[in-house]
């Protein structure tokens, strides 16, 4: 019997190893693209532009909670002596899961207002940048008040258990802070977002004779929905990847047995936070940049078409 419990604990105690481990590393990985993905807005000085300044905050977001990941590796042997560092590490992680949380809610707003009620809220852009700052860096600071941040299963962050009992006022935490803001955001995006693409797909295929597309134009509301997918990709990328750590989250706190495939997938999903942010970016740009120079190939085939053309007449008179 005891040979099984230190079995158990053995087996827990490198599977947390091997998660940390995997979280550290494709968090690297994920710093890496968000840092490209940044660097490319700034050479190509894109940040003049509206579109790429709102998917540059959610990168740079996603590029904090990435640096959070990699730190993780500082705690895979803890002691009372790294206690400081993880409290810091705690906050810093769940400021940058609720700041990206924020920018997703802003992003999904603000297509919804342009797409759906024909509403250009650029303006609204310092409130955007204001609120996903204060507001997840208020409620990252309660844990700190309530001395809650510490070792929870596989990092540091909010325990829901000390010593193997439940701890109360983490577990009231978790719930509050996190898990109900994730799950509200992951209900009510999810139904603005399918609201939004339902709209603007159905006036970009209707009729010339409709009164919505009296007013904008078949062209134009095909553009505009291009325009939108873009961003399109930041909340909704969001609201599936956050969907597997909260199953373990739940998952862990109603069974006390180990589920290293379920662990594996919710970190990696973790990982897929930040780098899913950087990549799209990048993937943008790089389809921008390449529409544009298709675009100016055909002005100047045009150009050297109509010369020809110009110059075979001409020659035609001669």
């Amino acid at each position: 019997m005891e040979d099984s419990a230190n079995s158990t604990c053995n087996t827990t105690a490198l599977t947390k190893r091997s998660s940390v481990i995997l979280l550290g590393s494709l968090s690297s990985v994920s710093v890496v693209t968000c840092l490209v993905a940044l660097l490319s807005v700034l050479c190509l000085r894109l940040y003049s532009k509206f579109l790429y300044r709102l998917a540059a905050y959610q990168v740079l977001a996603s590029l904090l909670h990435a640096l959070v990941g990699v730190s993780q590796l500082t705690f895979i042997e803890y002691s009372e002596s790294k206690h400081v560092s993880c409290v810091v590490v705690g906050f810093m992680l769940q400021s940058a899961t609720m700041m990206k949380l924020c920018l997703a809610g802003w992003i999904t707003f603000h297509i919804f207002c342009f797409a759906v009620l024909f509403k250009n809220l650029t303006k609204l852009e310092p409130l955007y940048v204001i609120t996903s700052l204060a507001v997840p860096i208020a409620l990252a600071t309660v844990p700190i008040a309530t001395k809650s941040y510490g070792p929870t299963g596989e990092w540091c962050w909010i325990p829901s258990k000390k010593c193997g009992t439940l701890y109360p006022t983490g577990a009231i935490e978790q719930l509050v802070l996190n898990y109900a803001p994730l799950i509200m955001f992951l209900v009510l995006d999810s139904a603005v977002m399918l609201i939004t693409l339902g709209t603007v797909y159905r006036r970009a295929h209707r009729n010339e004779t409709d009164r919505d597309t009296e007013v904008f134009g078949r062209k134009q509301n095909m553009m505009a929905f291009k325009q939108l997918l873009p961003l399109v990709a930041y909340p909704i990328t969001f609201c599936i990847l956050v969907v597997p750590p909260l199953i373990y989250r739940a998952y862990r706190e109603a069974s006390s047995l180990p589920n290293p495939e379920l662990l594996v997938l919710s970190t990696v999903c973790i990982s897929a936070y930040s780098f899913s942010s950087g990549l799209t970016l990048i993937i943008h740009i790089a389809v921008v940049k390449l529409r544009n120079r298709g675009s100016q190939a055909g002005h100047h085939w045009a150009a050297w078409a109509w010369c020809e053309r110009k110059r075979a007449e001409y020659n035609k008179i001669i």
